[in-house]
């Protein structure tokens, strides 16, 4: 006898339901080695949510171990589940009998989790890994690529990235946008072929096959096209790059047009600067540390009377104001620190000892071995201190008028579009703010009003005329309308452009009511006079001809007729008195 019989072949003697047994104890560990072998947490629940199985990741993310969860109710041991995707995705997958995917944050682990769970049959089969690391790695990434674009988009330099193999952009930032007219749908439907001028696109081919090796930096100076067609020079810097899973190049332009057309200007330069210099308006001097005159320009004499040799070796100070001359000093005292320097309007004292309002602009030169002074850059603006002084006694004395009156004064800036009010606007309006802009006012304006205010104010700014009034209907902060009358001037500048518009809103609520009033009265006591000439006649001519009629010779039956006619006629005319007496009250 065999003492050591085959086990496979002591099972294959084995009864059919012990055999099916064994093997389905071998199926199962198997399945349950495979399942602990996951990586990613695996668990299962029956169809009252009672937990049948639980792998070892399981335990390790959810702190929890098989024998404390095995058998009892998933909702019972993780409460705060049912507030979460947990609980309303698990329960839709087990009634809907579909497979569920997606990823929540679990408050008790302080960790994201990426789910995958599905109908088994018996319940349900739920994977689960840590996907933590991989949301900050991916919150990191977006943040870089925001960074990136944001360093790209916001670059003052105009940047895109085109398709080397088709040339086609991909990309464009604001600032290209800007400078070359092109919207960013227009340019994203561009190559590198289209913003250059027909003939250069020849060349643009050369250095793309020629001096643009891949994979390295490269340089070149060309020639674009904008949108409106001006032609401009340029340089391109171009670095190689991966866009999209496209072999790509990002591209810096930077506009060389004025440096290419240096040597032109620099051939133009001297006359230019003669003329500027001799028969300019500005007056231009050089001058040394101490404001000592070092060279005057011609334009001296028309403009304060002295000749340009008169100033030499003269202080600058001397001509200054008394009242300016500290501000000055001090200003000027900042060239020590500063290259540049605009001072401050001051008098300047010409020939005739009146003195003149100028603007100047100071730079330090004295290190330029071809000047070796400060350059003085003055200019007179003596009529434009004297407007603006002008327009200020206008503006204090509306400033008085407009707190003297009952009126809603109204100040509107065109440039800004604010509107600055005075104190009516919350007395007679109920307005909490004085200032507010064109828009909040137009909403006040009532709709059927707003098409003719609106239209006036155009065709008064159009016409360029300077006074208006209309009548329309204004909110008050209750939400009621009052009746106004605005009555409004506009200022144009030296260009003849609308820039600041002064009025003012009188309410006349009260005086339309008693004009209405008034209209309503006359309407009545034309009824009336029409009453008393029509319906008071006719029953007054009945009973005077019925009273001609009485006398002696009538007969009985007549004379009943005649008072019966009578009566009824007094009535009529009573009743046509009480009518009167009533459109009278």
């Amino acid at each position: 006898m065999n003492k050591n019989p085959n086990p496979e072949r002591c099972a294959s003697n084995s009864p059919p339901a012990e055999r099916f047994e064994n093997e389905l104890i071998k199926y199962k560990q198997k399945i349950t080695n495979i399942l602990e072998s996951f990586t990613d947490a695996f668990f299962e629940v029956n169809l009252n949510w009672e937990v049948t199985f639980w792998n070892k990741e399981c335990e390790r993310l959810l702190s929890k171990s098989r024998e404390e969860i095995i058998g009892k109710n998933l909702w019972d041991q993780y409460t705060k589940a049912k507030s979460l995707k947990f609980f309303s995705e698990y329960q839709r997958a087990m009634q809907e009998n579909i497979a569920v995917r997606f990823q929540e944050y679990w408050p008790g682990k302080r960790i994201w989790v990426e789910v995958s769970a599905f109908p088994s049959g018996e319940g349900l089969s739920v994977y689960f890994k840590d996907i933590t690391e991989w949301k900050r790695m991916n919150r990191e990434l977006k943040k870089e690529k925001k960074r990136y674009y944001d360093l790209f988009n916001q670059s003052p330099l105009p940047q895109w990235v085109y398709d080397f193999n088709t040339l086609a952009i991909l990309q464009v930032n604001d600032a290209a946008i800007k400078q070359y007219g092109y919207s960013r749908k227009e340019f994203m439907k561009m190559t590198l072929n289209d913003n250059r001028p027909q003939e250069q696109i020849s060349k643009l081919a050369d250095i793309v096959s020629k001096k643009i090796i891949k994979g390295q930096f490269n340089s070149s100076i060309v020639q674009h096209r904008k949108k409106n067609g001006e032609i401009i020079f340029v340089q391109v810097d171009g670095n190689p790059i991966m866009f999209d899973h496209k072999n790509a190049r990002l591209v810096i332009v930077v506009d060389q047009t004025e440096q290419v057309n240096a040597e032109i200007e620099l051939a133009r330069s001297e006359q230019r600067f003669k003329s500027l210099v001799q028969d300019g308006s500005d007056l231009i001097g050089i001058l040394d540390n101490q404001g000592n005159y070092k060279y005057v320009s011609p334009t001296t004499a028309p403009i304060l009377g002295i000749e340009a040799s008169d100033f030499i070796g003269k202080n600058a100070f001397d001509f200054i104001h008394p009242e300016d001359k500290s501000s000055i000093q001090l200003e000027f005292d900042r060239l020590r620190n500063d290259k540049q320097v605009k001072l401050p309007p001051f008098r300047f004292k010409n020939k005739y000892g009146e003195y003149r309002w100028i603007e100047t602009i100071i730079t330090n030169m004295l290190d330029d071995p071809s000047i070796e002074g400060i350059v003085s850059n003055s200019r007179d603006i003596t009529e434009r201190i004297e407007h603006e002084t002008k327009t200020q006694e206008l503006l204090d004395r509306f400033s008085i008028v407009s707190k003297a009156t009952s009126d809603a004064i109204w100040d509107w800036d065109i440039t800004t579009g604010k509107i600055q009010w005075n104190q009516a606007i919350k007395s007679v309006f109920g307005y909490s703010d004085t200032c507010y802009n064109i828009e909040w006012w137009e909403k006040q304006i009532h709709p059927d009003d707003l098409v003719n205010v609106q239209t006036e104010f155009s065709n008064l700014i159009e016409n360029t005329n300077s006074k208006l009034q209309l009548k329309y209907r204004f909110r008050c902060a209750d939400g009621s309308y009052k009746c106004v009358l605005d009555r409004s001037f506009i200022l144009f500048g030296q260009d003849h452009q609308p820039i600041r518009m002064i009025g003012s809103l009188q309410d006349i609520t009260t005086q339309n009511e008693h004009l209405k009033a008034i209209q309503n009265q006359n309407a009545r006591l034309h009824e009336i006079s029409h009453m008393q000439a029509h319906d008071v006649r006719a029953p007054l001519a009945r009973i005077i001809g019925l009273v001609n009629l009485l006398d002696d010779r009538v007969s009985k039956e007549t004379l009943t007729a005649v008072i019966s006619h009578l009566t009824s006629s007094t009535y009529e005319l009573d009743e046509v008195l009480r009518k009167i007496i009533n459109k009278s009250s």
